[in-house]
């Protein structure tokens, strides 16, 4: 049965992993720039290498690295939960030069995959920011339609930035006045909400990713990801 569920704003959570990042990664050009987030709400915590190298330790479920800084080019990811050697996530990643990408472990562990994004270092227009959604939650497999929308908007009022977004999937980024604003998470056509993430403040010269998760104890949570600013 569908139902309203608030989001629970979990804000920019990262996690003081132990890096051991180098050189040792190889190859590529220009120096460019990873993170990782653990969206899989039944995975357990991780470890995520790099080219056989270990980049980040112990890594929970709703819990995004830091940027740490990797070689560009084809990169070989591997994840594991912890207290094991098997690899849950094995595959290859292109990585463009002086870039920053987000990877995301999303879906249950029996179906696991990745998300992945690359992220904007361009600073939006003077007073703007900008918004990206991310669908990162199992639940929300059907897709959802989204509105980000200062708080109080009647969602009859107004059309959605985007339409269906379906699991596993992004939006391109949303320029928006710097301010208050509430993203919505609607069953696709419809103006039910699946998801409200409550009020979240964007400043001038910010980009953000904002993920869609499951909770930890059931309903949906939002994450907020700094990507610039």
């Amino acid at each position: 049965m569908f139902g309203r569920r608030l989001g629970v704003g979990i804000g920019v959570l990262c996690v003081a992993a132990a890096f051991l990042l180098a050189a040792s990664c190889g190859g590529g050009g220009a120096q460019s720039e990873m993170r990782f987030l653990n969206a899989s709400p039944d995975l357990g915590t991780v470890n995520v290498l790099l080219d056989t190298a270990t980049v980040a330790s112990s890594i929970g479920y709703a819990t995004a690295t830091d940027y740490f800084a990797v070689k560009s080019g084809s990169r070989h990811l591997q994840v594991e939960p912890v207290g094991t050697t098997t690899n849950v996530i094995d595959q290859n990643v292109n990585i463009s030069d002086s870039s920053q990408t987000t990877v995301i472990a999303a879906n249950f562990a029996a179906n696991i995959g990745t998300i992945v994004l690359t992220d904007s270092t361009t600073a939006p227009t003077s007073g703007d920011a900008q918004i990206r959604v991310v669908n990162a939650s199992p639940s929300l497999s059907g897709g959802a339609d989204i509105y980000i929308v200062p708080p109080g908007t009647d969602l009859s009022t107004v059309q959605p930035v985007a339409g269906g977004l379906a699991f596993e999937s992004a939006t391109g980024y949303t320029s928006e006045t710097a301010g208050t604003y509430e993203i919505f998470f609607t069953v696709p056509g419809s103006k039910f909400a699946y998801l409200d993430s409550g009020p979240v403040s964007f400043s001038s010269g910010q980009n953000r990713t904002i993920v869609a998760l499951n909770g930890a104890a059931g309903g949906y949570a939002i994450l907020t990801l700094a990507d610039l600013n």
